[in-house]
Order: structure tokens, then sequence, then C-alpha cells
């Protein structure tokens, strides 16, 4: 494209649509990402309380199990967070 001050009208409208566009984009991901780490917080949070409380009752299965839940899920978020960071616009 040319310089800025080279550009015609309908060609900086364009512009102008295709970067407000962009932005938007932008922030419809930037939202979907705070809460899916909002998300990821409250679980882990859960998960924390839930494993100590097995713990403290000597539950170490509960624990086991918990921990294998955990990263399941860990890996699901990490998966949708690098499918939704690999879009295209």
């Amino acid at each position: 494209m040319d310089p800025e001050e080279n550009l015609t009208l309908d060609e900086a409208r364009r512009l102008i649509a295709y970067l407000q566009a962009e932005l938007e984009r932008q922030r419809a991901l930037n939202a979907e990402m705070r809460r899916a780490v909002a998300d990821m917080a409250r679980a882990f949070q859960e998960s924390l309380a839930l494993s100590h409380q097995a713990a403290q009752e000597g539950d170490l299965e509960r624990v086991r199990q918990i921990v294998i839940e955990n990263r399941r899920v860990w890996q699901d978020w990490l998966r949708q967070i690098v499918e939704a960071a690999g879009r295209k616009p």
C-alpha cells in the first residue's frame, strides 16, 4: 500500500474500516481470554480447596483423582487458548 499521505479517500476509508474491524476482533478475543482466565482461576481455587480438604482427611486416593482431573482440564484449557490465539481474522 502507498504511504498514508498518498492514499485516496476511498483507500483511506477502507483502511479505517479494516482497522476498526480489527480493533473489534481484538477486543472480542481479549474479552474471551479474560473470561477464560477468570474461569481457570475459579476452578483452580475450588480444586485447591478440595485437594486440601481431602489431604486433611487423609484421603490420598481422592487427592490423586483431583490431580488427574486437574491435568486433563488444564490440557483442555491450554488447547482452547492455543486454538483461540491461532484464529485468523
